[in-house]
């Protein structure tokens, strides 16, 4: 029971993080060819062509390692771990998501306070953009969008993430390691 609700939510926040790191790749694709096109065909690239990349990138990454923490392809020194024994390759690992959760935490929280002392500062290739916006539009909170506040805010939302992933490995390992002793009815040989 434990084990196919702890599977579903893994499939769906693995689903959640891959698909948030190909929006952010194609955004970031999409973005520079228009401003390329532009570039070679008329002369002129747009001035947020330049910058909103660079920030989409940092979006991007942010996914792509709670991704790769999802499916265990983050790095790390497996030709050292090879030489270990099973059990305790496994509470390694183990021990490897629970700090994974403590710095997916700091990471948020060092985001956190990065947002609170830099996010008001203006983004020089995006303050024209979201004032012009607001002109057009009316809307005072589009302003925003020339601040660094949204951008920064990529750093907490990756160690959230990272945290997200490192507990659903945690438990996915802890259940797992549970089933094959339930199963078999005695405790895993070292192999």
């Amino acid at each position: 029971m434990y084990r196919s609700a702890l599977q579903k939510m893994s499939r769906f926040f693995t689903n959640l993080f891959a698909g948030g790191a190909s929006l952010s790749m194609m955004g970031i694709f999409v973005i520079i060819l228009f401003n390329s096109v532009r570039r070679y065909t008329i002369g002129k690239s747009i001035v947020w062509g330049e910058e909103l990349p660079v920030l989409i990138a940092i979006y991007g990454f942010m996914f792509g390692a709670a991704y790769a923490y999802m499916q265990d392809r983050h790095i790390r020194f497996a030709i050292l771990v090879g030489f270990l024994p099973r059990t305790f390759t496994e509470k390694l690992y183990m021990l490897v998501d629970l700090l994974t959760v403590g710095i997916g935490g700091l990471m948020a929280w060092s985001g956190w306070q990065f947002v609170l002392k830099r996010g008001g500062m203006e983004a020089s290739g995006l303050i024209g953009v979201a004032k012009d916006l607001r002109d057009v539009t009316g809307w005072d909170w589009t302003i925003w969008l020339g601040h660094y506040y949204p951008y920064h805010t990529a750093m907490i939302l990756g160690g959230v993430m990272l945290s997200i992933a490192a507990v659903l490995k945690l438990l996915q390992r802890g259940i797992d390691k549970a089933w094959i002793i339930e199963e078999s009815g005695t405790r895993p040989v070292d192999g």
